[in-house]
């Protein structure tokens, strides 16, 4: 039971009050926001705009409606922590790895890289190997165009200020254009591959993995040869969206 502050704040208090909202409801309307806080709908306004400045919150283009931002998934991420985020997703990787006879590996977002931070190796003899604590440039990759998709125009261009992109072999995308292409056909397909962008012959496909709220966690990717791994995409980008699908129910 939340015990009442001795000496308020009430800028403080509204702000919380609302990210508290969150817990009933995925999208805060400015409408329920200032009958909730008993203030003005410009008032309301502005505080949903300042949370979103400060991505805790961000705005649905289409329904004008607010959800949870990357920052307040980060936020979650840190109080759940690591440890308890690997524990939950060892079994779905295990199943992973059982469903496509391959590695599977769970990874996070940090900035414009990707880190891996679990995994489970594959059966085959020549196979992934397990890359935990790893870090690569996340456009080159299948579980960072996963989570890149997950952001809108503006978010991309943030963190990645420049044209030109770095990192990964030549069958990666180099620029920024390339990359919003690439990403639009992961939010048709619902899986993001990686075609020896990152290694030569090695092949991946990954899916991001969102809470209650719709907000992208992190990751998880089915990596292995290329000659094994491309001639199955397509069965393997079901498997994985089903495997980040059942890691995201234990997230909620």
């Amino acid at each position: 039971m939340a015990v009442p502050a001795a000496y308020p704040v009430e800028s403080i208090d509204n702000a919380a009050r609302i990210l508290l909202m969150l817990l009933d409801t995925p999208a805060l309307r400015v409408s329920d926001v200032a009958s909730e806080l008993g203030v003005a709908r410009s008032t309301a306004h502005r505080m949903l705009t300042t949370l979103q400045a400060r991505d805790l919150l961000r705005q649905d283009p289409a329904t004008k409606a607010y959800g949870p931002g990357s920052n307040l998934a980060k936020l979650g991420l840190a109080v759940i922590g690591a440890s308890d985020l690997r524990a939950e997703a060892r079994p779905v990787l295990e199943k992973l790895v059982s469903d496509t006879a391959e590695t599977a590996h769970l990874l996070v977002l940090k900035g414009t890289e990707t880190v891996f931070i679990e995994g489970v190796e594959g059966p085959q003899v020549i196979r992934a190997a397990l890359r935990t604590g790893h870090r690569g440039p996340a456009h080159a990759s299948a579980a960072g165009k996963a989570l890149l998709a997950e952001f809108d125009q503006e978010e991309l261009r943030r963190r990645f200020p420049t044209a030109r992109l770095r990192g990964g072999t030549a069958r990666a995308v180099h620029s920024r254009r390339a990359l919003e292409a690439e990403l639009e056909k992961v939010r048709e397909t619902g899986y993001a591959t990686n075609i020896e962008e990152s290694e030569p012959g090695l092949c991946a496909v990954a899916a991001a993995v969102r809470d209650r709220y719709g907000v992208a966690q992190c990751a998880l990717a089915v990596s292995g040869p290329a000659e094994r791994v491309v001639p199955q995409i397509e069965a393997i980008g079901r498997a994985v969206v089903a495997a980040a699908q059942e890691l995201g129910s234990r997230l909620s």
